[in-house]
């Protein structure tokens, strides 16, 4: 078995889970740099390798290999950091109110969306805390239909669980969910999905900071069937430790007469968006899947 599958499993997330409920946030944060350590100590696991593929390629692939492992090291304790915190925090919902911060342009987007008779779908990248920044939405009384990675497994599946508990509707990706999602869009409603989980099959490779990357594509047809929106939504840690929302304008996917071009020239809208914002915060940018497998090994 290897790290990355221990850290998803039902038994890795539990541990977590109990850890991070029952601990102060001094020692947490401890054991959360603990644990960072560890893992930066394994340089040939898939979640280090992939991290550090990852932050080459957004860096511009100029970092120097030392330079590279203090960018990975910084991001892996980020990460540590912001799992640490949701578990800690997610039954404290005064604390999340107080943790993450509407930016004016969040509050207005959401507002504006939810009072038009459009759909909106949210895309997220994976930044920050993206997991507290959906629960600080959810409290302030936003339905959101979330579709999250398909078939997960024993980890995924109870991390859902523990999403729904504050209302949110949380579904694997599926030709069954994906109709239903469609049919909240139609009345209105707010989709929720992630922008770059590296997908084991595709048909499509927008670019993607650059390069060819087989990331999800199907938010392109749901929008263009279901005459919704599109709207980059980040939840990222500032320099007080808090979390502040931010999201992009409304984006409009646009027909083609090439279905290829129409996928992908449209998700690229979408992903140009996330560059700037995974671009500006690179440390806090927590894929632990390689995006772009060939950067394995190019990577320095």
């Amino acid at each position: 078995m290897s790290l990355l599958s221990i850290i998803n499993s039902r038994l890795g997330i539990g541990i977590v889970l109990g850890v991070a409920k029952n601990t102060s946030t001094k020692t947490g944060y401890k054991l959360a740099d603990f644990a960072a350590d560890f893992l930066c100590k394994h340089p040939n696991a898939k979640l280090i390798r992939a991290a550090r593929a990852n932050q080459w390629v957004i860096t511009g692939e100029r970092l120097s290999k030392e330079e590279l492992d203090v960018q990975v090291d910084r991001t892996i304790r980020n990460t540590a950091h912001s799992i640490f915190e949701f578990y800690h925090y997610m039954h404290d919902y005064p604390a999340i109110r107080e943790k993450v911060i509407f930016t004016p342009k969040v509050t207005r987007v959401l507002q504006e969306r939810a009072d038009c008779d459009e759909g909106t779908i949210f895309i997220g990248p994976h930044l920050g805390n993206f997991d507290l920044g959906g629960r600080a939405i959810a409290l302030q009384g936003y339905k959101l239909f979330v579709l999250s990675y398909p078939q997960p497994n024993g980890g995924y599946a109870w991390q859902n669980k523990l999403r729904r508990e504050i209302g949110m509707d949380i579904r694997p990706m599926s030709t069954e969910n994906m109709r239903a999602a469609k049919a909240y869009l139609k009345e209105g409603g707010f989709v929720v999905t992630g922008m770059e989980r590296p997908l084991d099959k595709t048909n499509y490779y927008p670019k993607f900071f650059g390069r060819p990357a087989p990331v999800p594509t199907s938010y392109v047809r749901m929008a263009l069937q279901t005459h919704s929106a599109i709207v980059v939504l980040a939840c990222l840690r500032n320099s007080q430790g808090k979390y502040e929302l931010s999201c992009s304008d409304p984006i409009y996917m646009k027909p083609y007469e090439d279905a290829q071009d129409e996928i992908e020239r449209n998700a690229e809208k979408v992903l140009a968006e996330g560059e700037k914002m995974i671009g500006q915060n690179p440390s806090q940018w927590a894929m632990t899947y390689p995006v772009w497998p060939e950067a394995l090994d190019e990577m320095p």
